[in-house]
């Protein structure tokens, strides 16, 4: 194999080290590496490595406001269909690789929901698309390729939490994290020897799940079902060290590339973005009866759906009117927008938003010191024409953000559990959490100190200073210029 870009979801150097990955880390220090610079929970780091531009220019940012039947909600839909219709398809990483007349091989590649009909094969990722425990032959291609994926329980995805795997217990969840690996490392390695590729674009999410433990990993317990259950997930991370070495020294590329789109760290606090635009008067939060009677109504419905599940679907609360706010949050993502002609507030100018957005990150500010919250978050306006300009589909514009929320480390702006704007996370590792469904990111969150690496001949050509400077790398390495 000529190229390798292993790609690994959430590996940066405290999870490197938290996971205890020798044979992973040996493989990264024995060439370049670096530590790219990147815009952390706002532009989705995978779409960077392959397009080589920001969300600002493909609209790949981890989630955005849509208006759907009038009402303002957010979507995570942002992937490569999004990235295509901003740039094309020709300037996508694997389509100038095919241009060039090489084989290629993406498999289960973060982000990449659809698959790559013009790829020797190519199997969709479920970073938001397939939960189930099968695959059909629209999420695969050739469409002979779903045949190597009819096991009894498909585990390609590797979806843990609401919606998805739920274990009832360490021995269930240890079942599960080694089901994944036998069949995830299997399953390609069966594929190319039927379809052999000169560049192979191969994602892995173990580390992202496993990152929920994190704070569990870099402590020390004391109790018995914690120690248990470190001692578990360590057990498990030491095989996926040995698969991933094991498959680097048995295809042997000549050049290896190892990516991240983001590291992890130990959740801190709870940051409400909303609730500090509710004491500026810029957003109303629903009476609490409301959003109440909806969440456990909702609670009601899944545990007809999932009865023996309906204890780990809480209450979801609180809720915000985006529909008459001056602005808003759509939590998970650290930005804010105005709320103008773009959603359903007044008509403005882009010199009007970004005036109103600079006067806002002012207000926030002065609101965060007199506080005592500055150490959380800090907020920078950011001029914009309202919408990317996409250069393909026209129809597919993606509103920009107004405000950049830079949260501490180990901070999430999380807005569905608590109306404090800053919340302290305390959680606890004991039996319960398999009562909770390990809701959202349990225990991690991202953080700035993702890795990317190259072990190879051409390392001077190498540029690891951002996500974007790595696709020219590859370009560069593979000799496209």
């Amino acid at each position: 194999m000529k190229t390798l870009i292993l790609s690994i979801d959430a590996l940066g150097e405290q999870s490197l080290e938290a996971l205890h990955l020798p044979k992973l880390k040996k493989l990264i220090t024995q060439g370049k590496y670096g530590i790219p610079t990147i815009d952390n929970v706002v532009s989705r780091g995978w779409a960077e490595l392959y397009s080589g531009k920001t969300a600002y220019e493909t609209g790949a940012f981890y989630q955005i406001p849509i208006l759907k039947n009038g009402r303002i909600v957010p979507t995570q839909s942002t992937g490569v269909g999004t990235v295509r219709d901003h740039i094309g398809e020709s300037a996508l990483l694997w389509s100038r690789l095919q241009d060039a007349g090489w084989r290629v091989g993406i498999y289960t590649l973060p982000t990449v929901t659809d698959i790559q009909k013009g790829a020797t094969f190519s199997v969709s990722a479920t970073g938001g698309g397939n939960f189930k425990n099968k695959v059909s032959s629209k999420e695969v291609y050739p469409p002979e390729f779903v045949h190597l994926t009819n096991y009894v329980a498909t585990n390609l995805g590797f979806r843990m939490g609401h919606g998805a795997f739920l274990p009832n217990d360490i021995d269930h969840l240890e079942r599960w994290m080694r089901d994944h690996l036998a069949q995830h490392f299997f399953t390609l390695e069966v594929a190319l020897e039927k379809w052999p590729v000169d560049c192979l674009f191969f994602g892995t999410r173990f580390v992202t799940i496993a990152y929920k433990f994190i704070r569990l990993l870099l402590s020390r317990p004391h109790l018995e079902h914690e120690v248990a259950l470190r001692e578990m997930v360590l057990r498990v991370a030491a095989d996926f060290d040995d698969y991933v070495a094991r498959f680097v020294n048995k295809v042997a590329p000549e050049h290896l590339f190892i990516v991240s789109d983001h590291g992890n760290c130990p959740l801190e606090y709870h940051v409400n973005i909303n609730e500090l635009l509710v004491q500026l008067d810029e957003i109303s939060a629903k009476p609490w009866s409301i959003t109440l009677a909806r969440s456990l109504a909702g609670r009601a419905i899944r545990s007809r759906l999932q009865p023996t599940k309906w204890k780990r679907f809480p209450p979801r609360f609180p809720a915000y009117d985006l529909d008459n706010s001056k602005s808003f949050s759509i939590g998970y993502t650290d930005v804010i927008y105005i709320n103008d002609q773009r959603f359903t507030g007044p008509q403005m100018t882009d010199d009007e938003r970004f005036d109103k957005a600079s006067a806002l990150a002012e207000q926030l500010k002065a609101y965060t010191i007199k506080n005592d919250l500055s150490q959380f978050i800090d907020f920078r306006p950011q001029r914009n024409n309202g919408y990317t300009e996409p250069l393909v589909n026209i129809h597919s514009k993606v509103p920009l953000p107004d405000i950049r929320c830079i949260l501490a480390k180990g901070c999430v702006n999380l807005e569905r559990t608590h109306r404090q704007i800053v919340q302290k996370n305390e959680p606890s590792f004991g039996a319960e959490i398999f009562e909770n469904g390990f809701f959202a990111e349990y225990s991690g969150c991202k953080s700035t100190d993702t890795l990317a690496a190259y072990v190879g001949p051409t390392s001077s050509v190498v540029d690891f200073s951002t996500l974007t400077s790595i696709y020219g790398s590859i370009i560069n390495v593979t000799g496209l210029r």
